[in-house]
């Protein structure tokens, strides 16, 4: 069975994930929550000055939502500090924005670690900090660098650590998973630059997977990932090369159990996926079941298009809509794109034809 390779040495859409800097989805995963605030928007002054409260939107939900998505498969234990972090500046200083480099966010990191002292980091797979509500921290930035700990004045430190911003207050959970999704490996699937002539940012996913749009109709994880976290089996999956034809049943990409995905690879770096999509939890703002087919990219950078959801309808490629079904290719429906025939045969049935 090909398994996607890639010659890049960021987060990619090449099957093996890069276990020197992320973490590994298979194994047993143990991470510490901080809640930080700053001299200038102390904690006891904001609307929430429990820092449970940050615990349970994010890790949570967020873990109520990964025990669905990886068909109870992740094994991640998520361990509070209850105790508020004071950073030794104000929160305008450390320059939080949208777009921030490698330093400064390391900077805010080294800050945070050197205020606990009696943490040993090193204890940990991967450290949370979310900041106090009503800071001037805006967004959630993560950094995925096993192999390039920040280090604390204690001597202990951690590589894999995600900042929650003011965007956690709406995005929750899904945002836990969509920030976590980098530390296991998991690319954007949204672009970073928008071309002339594509609907927008989220023009190559389109309403799949929380790894684009953190709030599209279907969120769960594209089997794809799955697979590649180890949350789908090899054998979960069907392959057919060039040449090759048969029919194959799906089952929802949202339940455990079934063959999963159709794997269509056209060399040994690109390739289709197929899967089963139904509206059930956590996809359950669908509007029907429906079969997609995405392209899968190994040479194609992280936030750049790596994973493009190819409508049933030629002309609406780079143009699904995130917030609808759009992309859904529904019974009857045949889809036809570099010598591949796909029909839809209805639940989840699809057959498949290969020049």
């Amino acid at each position: 069975m090909i398994k996607y390779t890639s010659p890049l040495p960021d987060l990619n859409a090449g099957f093996a994930v890069d276990l020197a800097s992320c973490a590994d989805a298979r194994a047993p995963l143990k991470a510490l929550f901080l809640c930080v605030d700053f001299p200038n928007c102390r904690a006891a002054d904001s609307p929430h000055p429990d820092t449970r409260y940050y615990y349970d939107i994010l890790a949570g939900e967020g873990l109520r939502l990964y025990e669905k998505m990886s068909y109870g498969r992740l094994s991640m234990t998520v361990t509070l500090h209850e105790d508020w972090v004071t950073m030794p500046k104000n929160d305008a200083d450390y320059g939080m924005e949208r777009v921030i480099t490698w330093e400064t966010h390391r900077n805010y990191i080294q800050d945070a670690f050197d205020a606990v002292p009696d943490v040993d980091f090193g204890a940990y797979d991967i450290v949370y900090i979310a900041a106090v509500e009503g800071s001037a921290v805006p967004y959630s930035p993560t950094m995925a660098a096993k192999g390039w700990p920040v280090t604390a004045k204690n001597g202990t430190g951690c590589g894999l650590v995600v900042t929650f911003g003011a965007d956690m207050h709406f995005r929750r959970g899904k945002l836990f998973c969509h920030e976590n999704g980098h530390i296991m490996g998991l690319p954007d699937l949204y672009l970073y630059d928008v071309p002339d002539g594509v609907r927008d940012c989220f023009a190559h996913c389109g309403p799949f997977d929380l790894m684009g749009l953190i709030e599209a109709a279907a969120p769960d994880y594209l089997g794809y990932h799955k697979w590649r976290l180890g949350w789908i089996d090899d054998d979960q999956v069907t392959e057919f090369g060039p040449g090759e034809s048969g029919c194959v049943t799906l089952t929802p990409i949202e339940t455990a159990g079934g063959i999963k995905l159709v794997n269509l690879p056209t060399d040994s770096e690109n390739g289709y996926i197929a899967e089963y999509r139904a509206p059930l939890d956590p996809d359950e703002a669908l509007e029907r079941d429906g079969v997609i087919l995405y392209k899968i990219s190994g040479r194609v950078e992280n936030g750049a298009g790596c994973v493009t959801l190819i409508p049933p309808e030629p002309e609406k490629y780079l143009c699904p809509d995130p917030r609808s079904s759009d992309g859904l290719i529904l019974p009857g429906v045949t889809l036809m794109r570099d010598g591949i025939r796909l029909t839809h045969e209805g639940g989840g049935a699809v057959r498949i034809e290969r020049n």
